[in-house]
């Protein structure tokens, strides 16, 4: 019954056709069509060198390669992959090289055996799609490869084949047969610590996050880049207004030939910190794989989960590199004052050792004369910068071996890492104790899921300079040249510099308006703002569903996380009914011959003006009995039965019988 329900071919063995081959190749190059933009470039004169030698071979029905040329070939493939990769092993690697052996299979297709041995490894290259991205866009796509692939496996084992959509759809429903039962068992399957299996070890190289040092350029690379760092909500709570998102990643105190590192790793603590309890705000963070330690939060952190670990400045780390999405409970304050320093946290960031250039050092002197204080002298430094035609761009030039200098006095032109690196060495040339702080500014909010996105393009630099009555106290002196990149983020600043409008000079209606956008474009906005939302709660519910979330569900349906034997109970039970189900809507009635179906639907509209066909009674005595009855309906009577048994006793099974029979029962109206 199940051979006859789903059209499993006995027998002989089938030989696959052409169609079989061409349905093969699509369904393989669904299977790997995610990978394309990861594999070698030659992958594209491999493939052409393979499917076009294939088809030659079936148009011309030529022998297939040898086994000496096949063995050149593969060992010709492995040389290449490795001198690509310097490796065979590994994720990148591995996947690509069971893609091109895959591939190189097609030279070699004879048997059902070898087609069906492509439909497997195929069912695997999509497996290996999950290494990479666990999206719900991927995930539906490949859901719907599986179902092709499905397909195919059932057109190779398919005597009596079947159009293809019929057969498609038969698969969809094969693969949505399964789907209840693996809900079940991802649900309520025992979740371990870690992975079934390690990882490859270069499974995370592309993971992108902030460096643990700042240089030219180095921030400005994450600028670029769309990717989200990480998203915050704020249990209810509106969100502090743009210029207050500052997000606190790493303190850097060393500076050393232009690049600056954090300070010595000793046992960091967290500071004395003081603040009002109606600034301290509570909010969950969700940060994205970045394959380092540092753990982004709102400015200032006032304590830590307890996973969690204290760093350089107030800065927060995890204890391992976040190779998965961590989610964390915080609490920051966005007003605070520290209350002391030690003596040598003082001194490290009044180091200018490494400051090379006489005319900056005789910058700082001058101008701190004419400031008198270390206020006064913090706003002239900003003076400066907005008095002598400073200019934010993207696209600075070279600044030699004397980078704050030439920047101060000559080029003029940076980014943030320009304006939080000289600052702070100026505020150090004057005596007061500096330190640049990196991390993210800004971010976007979404309506749609009730929380603010930041992305990478949202990195930012800026400085903090000790002042003995406030403690240590943000400054950033990019708002001196671009208050926009503060005020409304970097998206909206680089909107600002790609229409060629001045920065710092634009009228506020004309700002709104160019920030509104066109409808097109806030419509499109909308549409990745809500699939964002889409994506978050597919992560959050789906993709990071680990141990806490199922002891959190199994205690709401009353079982411990200690009953074990209950929980095999639960699912074996569960899984048992949702199989018993499906059987039963399977098998509860056999599959009717369409000419039978047709043949009821004639004795019911019979049985409507009274004459009731017995369940004894053959179909020509049946017609006698309806004729002697209604003479009226001899012809139309006879036509009936007559197309009847020719199908069903004759075995006329023609596709031209079958339509005569039904157009036959359509117009028989025996009440007319």
């Amino acid at each position: 019954m199940i051979k006859q329900k789903f059209h499993i071919s006995t027998g002989q063995e089938i030989k696959p056709d052409r169609q079989a081959l061409y349905s093969l190749f699509i369904a393989f190059l669904l299977s790997v069509s995610p990978h394309l933009g990861r594999l070698p470039v030659w992958f594209i004169l491999l493939a052409i060198f393979v499917f076009g030698w294939r088809y030659k071979i079936i148009t011309t029905n030529g022998p297939p390669p040898g086994r000496i040329i096949r063995i050149v070939i593969i060992f010709t493939v492995l040389f290449l992959l490795f001198q690509h990769y310097h490796t065979l092993l590994g994720r990148d690697a591995g996947v690509a090289m069971l893609v091109a052996l895959t591939m190189l299979k097609f030279l070699e297709l004879r048997t059902l055996r070898d087609y069906m041995l492509v439909v497997f490894l195929s069912l695997f290259i999509v497996l290996t799609n999950f290494l990479y991205s666990q999206s719900l866009w991927l995930g539906v796509y490949l859901i719907a490869v599986i179902i092709v692939l499905f397909t195919v496996m059932m057109y190779l084992n398919h005597r009596n084949r079947q159009k293809p959509f019929a057969m498609l759809k038969r698969a969809a429903a094969i693969v949505m047969m399964g789907l209840p039962v693996a809900i079940l068992l991802f649900l309520l399957f025992p979740r371990l610590q870690g992975g079934l299996f390690g990882l490859p070890s270069d499974s995370h190289a592309g993971l992108t996050g902030m460096s643990d040092t700042m240089k030219p350029g180095s921030i400005n690379e994450l600028n670029q880049s769309e990717k989200v760092a990480f998203r915050v909500a704020f249990n209810g709570r509106s969100p502090p207004v743009t210029k207050k998102r500052y997000w606190r990643g790493l303190v850097l105190e060393n500076y050393e030939q232009g690049v600056w590192k954090e300070g010595p790793q000793v046992k960091a603590i967290a500071g004395a910190v003081s603040y009002e309890k109606e600034d301290l705000i509570e909010y969950s963070i969700l940060q994205e794989p970045s394959n380092q330690k540092w753990i982004f939060v709102l400015d200032m952190p006032v304590s830590k989960p307890a996973e969690l670990k204290w760093g350089t400045g107030q800065t927060l780390r995890s204890m391992e590199p976040i190779r998965e999405r961590l989610q964390l409970q915080m609490k920051s304050a966005i007003e605070y004052k520290f209350t002391g320093i030690s003596n040598g946290v003082r001194q490290r960031n009044l180091d200018i050792s490494s400051v090379k250039g006489a005319r900056l050092t005789r910058l700082a002197d001058k101008l701190y004369r004419e400031a008198g204080s270390d206020k006064a002298y913090i706003k002239a430094v900003f003076d400066y910068y907005r008095d002598n035609e400073f200019f934010y761009t993207l696209q600075p030039p070279l600044l030699g071996d004397k980078p704050v200098q030439s920047f101060m006095l000559d080029t003029r032109r940076g980014y943030c890492e320009h304006y939080a690196s000289s600052f702070t060495i100026m505020m150090r040339l004057a005596g007061i104790p500096a330190r640049v702080v990196i991390g993210y500014q800004g971010g976007e909010w979404n309506e749609q899921g009730d929380y603010l996105i930041v992305r990478q393009s949202d990195a930012h630099a800026w400085s903090e300079v000790w002042l003995d009555e406030s403690g240590w106290v943000r400054v950033d002196p990019t708002s001196a040249v671009a208050p926009e990149r503060i005020e409304y983020g970097f998206s909206a600043m680089r909107e600002l510099m790609e229409q060629g409008q001045p920065l710092g000079n634009v009228a506020g209606e004309r700002l709104q308006a160019i920030l509104a956008g066109t409808l097109f474009s806030r419509t499109i906005k909308g549409v990745k703002l809500f699939w964002d939302g889409v994506n978050t709660r597919w992560y959050k519910w789906v993709i990071d569903y680990g141990r806490k979330n199922q002891n959190g569900l199994l205690r709401w349906f009353g079982f411990h996380q200690t009953d074990w034997g209950k929980r095999v109970f639960l699912l074996l039970g569960l899984v048992s009914l949702v199989v018993g189900i499906q059987a039963w809507l399977l098998f509860r009635r056999k599959k009717i011959d369409p000419a039978v179906r047709q043949y009821q639907k004639y004795c019911r509209r019979l049985c409507r003006v009274g004459i009731v066909r017995s369940p004894s009674e053959g179909p020509a005595r049946f017609a006698r009995r309806v004729i002697g009855a209604r003479p009226d309906l001899r012809e139309r009577v006879m036509s009936v039965t007559e197309a009847y048994i020719a199908i069903l006793y004759a075995g006329n099974t023609h596709k031209k019988q079958q339509q005569r029979l039904a157009r036959t029962v359509n117009k028989f109206r025996p009440g007319h």
